[in-house]
């Protein structure tokens, strides 16, 4: 709908659509899997080629936790919001476009093991994801008649919004020296943010500024 001369819409297709989107993404993931190609099956070959996968299960377990908790951190920022604006749209629909092409980085690093280049990638994609989060957060909290300025994104940093495309920046050039822990403080990432005080931190920014919305 249109009002004041500004864009706004209701939620629910809004809220439907994104949510879709989330939920094709986080299931699409385990096409990641490539298993081993095994001359001989019996317990022992199946049992090393199944252990062989460990960096396989341990993306696959990274990217769903990192879905999952955007896509909470996704509904705790509009659960309060009644309409939505046209910056919100498109914000949002720039988020959804790297969180469904989260899959392809998951699968290549299923493929071809942990590669340097290739675990940069994928922190670069989250990287990209946690700006755009930024991004929407800033947007979706500005007032009918408010003008978006840079300042006023700066104004809205936050250490809970502002630690995460620190520490995925820290990930992509960790993955030159160390593949492994690249992924690896990716996953101590998703734990901070699953952690308790970290999702009520999450509630009451997306509660902060809602009533008249």
């Amino acid at each position: 709908m249109k009002r004041d001369g500004h864009i706004r819409i209701f939620k629910g297709r809004f809220e439907a659509f994104s949510d879709g989107v989330f939920a094709i993404a986080i299931t699409l993931l385990v096409l990641g899997f490539q298993p081993s190609k095994l001359a001989t099956v019996n317990e022992t070959t199946m049992t090393a080629a199944l252990l062989s996968l460990w960096p396989q299960y341990l993306v696959y377990a990274v990217t769903f936790a990192t879905v999952g908790i955007m896509w909470f951190n996704h509904y705790a920022l509009f659960h309060g919001v009644r309409h939505v604006s046209y910056g919100t749209l498109i914000a949002n629909l720039a988020l959804l476009m790297l969180i469904a092409f989260l899959p392809f980085p998951t699968m290549l690093l299923g493929e071809y093991a942990l590669l340097s280049s290739l675990v940069f990638f994928y922190s670069l994609i989250m990287v990209l994801i946690s700006l755009c989060y930024g991004i929407l957060y800033f947007v979706t909290k500005l007032r009918p008649d408010e003008p978006a300025s840079l300042m006023g994104y700066m104004r809205s940093r936050t250490a809970w919004n502002t630690v995460g495309p620190i520490a995925y920046a820290a990930a992509a050039l960790l993955a030159f020296a160390s593949p492994l822990a690249s992924v690896i403080l990716i996953a101590a990432l998703a734990i901070f943010y699953m952690l308790p005080s970290t999702v009520s931190l999450a509630l009451a920014a997306g509660a902060d500024d809602h009533s008249d919305m």
